[in-house]
């Protein structure tokens, strides 16, 4: 007997339990069929949805942007340091060469003060060969700075003015 009533106590509560979830569901919907969202309400909802659109529109083509010039000033970095160190290349093997053509000189030499004088030359040359080659290099360096720092200011003035457009 103890069973029976616990099974129907069970069956009477569920019973409770489904009216009850019936009559919230009732409820909920005939609340929901009467409330009314106004119509202003709608319009600045969808003004303001728009309006994040265009501004998320906006950020992509500026960082789309911003990309390009940023790809533009890397490049002209990568371009001008490729000329700088072709310049101390091209140095190294000025210096190279002179030195050979030195050696093969002194070993031409027939006396010691023959050797003193071909080393003098070189040491003399050498040196004036550098400072020239050394002048050209910074001034090659200085160039490729400039037009660096003018392509990098180029592209931060336009990201800048691109930015304040956006916002």
């Amino acid at each position: 007997m103890t069973r029976t009533t616990k099974t129907s106590n069970a069956k009477t509560t569920a019973t409770h339990t489904d009216d009850a979830r019936t009559i919230i569901m009732d409820a909920v919907e005939n609340l929901q069929e009467k409330i009314a969202v106004p119509e202003a309400a709608r319009e600045f909802v969808a003004q303001q949805a728009a309006t994040a659109q265009e501004r998320t529109e906006a950020a992509q083509e500026g960082a789309a942007k911003l990309n390009a010039e940023a790809e533009k000033a890397a490049v002209s970095f990568v371009g001008s340091y490729a000329n700088f160190t072709k310049s101390l290349i091209d140095m190294t093997a000025a210096n190279v060469r002179h030195a050979f053509e030195a050696v093969e000189k002194v070993a031409g030499a027939k006396s010691l003060p023959d050797v003193l004088k071909l080393q003098a030359d070189f040491v003399r040359d050498s040196s004036k060969a550098n400072f020239d080659r050394i002048k050209d290099v910074s001034e090659t360096a200085k160039a490729s700075m400039e037009q660096v720092t003018a392509t990098a200011r180029e592209a931060a003035a336009k990201a800048m003015a691109h930015g304040n457009k956006a916002a």
